[in-house]
């Protein structure tokens, strides 16, 4: 059996003549940038996180930078985050002048650990920026009391986790409602993927929401007055409309994943030589990914290959270990928790069309692997 590690096939079969009906209306009226399209995508997705204001942008790396510059992050600021996360997270920091400060994973969920973050802060911190990994919300009922205590800004990377919830006051609410601002990527892959590059930045906060929508129209409010120099970061009609479409499905491709997930949890849970991730109650993940840990990662994912099953590394190497982030003055070893999920993690195949009958025979040709090792 062939069992892809991801593909987008069946879901864009699925709106294929919806998709292209909207495209060619858009192309016979000339609406390309932004626009009414635009501002419905907004309209929407803010309802959809619950939350005021939506600004829809090109991609989720200008995504977190934006969030940061609205919060007011500056040359000489500290903004504690994690190392476990793809590199557009950091660098977004990095941007602004800002200086990363990585705190450890939790060995359970592989989230930032709360109770490591503390110990980070200092004067010259000014915002908590976790990542909402494989689509699992962090642990931000934690996270806020320590932002509260220290008047820090919680800043979420939504990047992977579009449609999860926290449970909170006997009530599921969006993942966004606690952070002060998140920021979201609409790269193909993800949950709720645009066919090209694509972002949105939702918050509360009015003035957040200005800045941003200033920012990324060349700091204009107005056509032709310009209060701040800023860059073009607006998403396209085209993109938008496509989202806008795919936002109706989303629920229900989530609950797909959730249910990939489940059989996930079901076939692999008694084999010791793995660690799945752990879900705590409070929480709804959209499973963006499925990722295990294993040892002898190469060899494992070499044997899944020759049997047919896809798979993919999320991450290979953690940012404070990376050329790119050297001058930080990070070492092997001061993060070993981080170091070891990020050397022994392996993603499984999935994707809302995944079939039981395809999960059944990857954990039976993992459990095969184990068995001859």
């Amino acid at each position: 059996m062939q069992v892809p590690f991801f593909t987008l096939k069946f879901q864009h079969e699925q709106i294929k003549s919806e998709v292209f009906r909207k495209i060619e209306e858009l192309y016979d009226r000339t609406e390309f940038v932004y626009g009414k399209t635009g501002k419905e995508f907004e309209e929407n997705f803010a309802l959809f996180n619950e939350m005021a204001f939506a600004c829809a942008i090109d991609n989720g790396t200008t995504g977190v930078e934006l969030c940061l510059r609205a919060a007011g992050i500056k040359q000489g600021d500290e903004v504690i985050t994690v190392s476990n996360t793809f590199i557009a997270t950091v660098a977004a920091i990095h941007f602004t002048g800002a200086k990363p400060v990585f705190v450890e994973a939790d060995a359970n969920t592989w989230n930032m650990d709360p109770a490591k973050i503390e110990e980070k802060i200092i004067p010259a911190t000014k915002a908590i920026l976790p990542v909402h990994l494989y689509g699992q919300p962090a642990n931000m009922i934690e996270i806020n009391k320590i932002a509260e205590k220290y008047n820090l800004i919680v800043i979420g990377d939504s990047a992977q986790s579009v449609g999860s919830k926290i449970f909170y006051n006997e009530e599921w609410k969006s993942t966004s409602r606690f952070a002060d601002i998140s920021s979201f990527s609409f790269y193909p892959g993800k949950n709720l993927g645009a066919c090209g590059e694509a972002g949105m930045i939702v918050t509360n906060n009015s003035n957040y929401a200005k800045f941003i929508n200033m920012f990324r129209d060349h700091g204009s409010e107005e056509k032709y007055i310009h209060d701040f120099p800023g860059k073009n970061n607006r998403i396209d009609a085209f993109q938008s409309a496509i989202l806008n479409i795919k936002l109706k499905h989303l629920d229900l491709w989530n609950a797909q994943r959730r249910q990939v997930a489940k059989w996930y949890f079901d076939e692999l849970g008694s084999i010791e030589e793995i660690q799945l991730p752990a879900v705590p109650d409070n929480v709804l993940p959209v499973h963006h990914l499925f990722v295990i840990l294993v040892k002898n990662r190469e060899d494992f994912q070499k044997y899944l290959a020759e049997k047919g099953v896809g798979t993919a590394l999320h991450y290979k190497l953690p940012i404070h270990l990376q050329k790119a982030f050297h001058h930080l003055n990070y070492k092997k070893g001061d993060l070993p928790i981080t170091e070891s999920i990020v050397e022994r993690n392996i993603s499984l195949p999935m994707f809302p069309e995944l079939t039981c009958e395809q999960v059944k025979y990857i954990a039976k040709t993992i459990k095969e692997y184990f068995c001859k090792n």
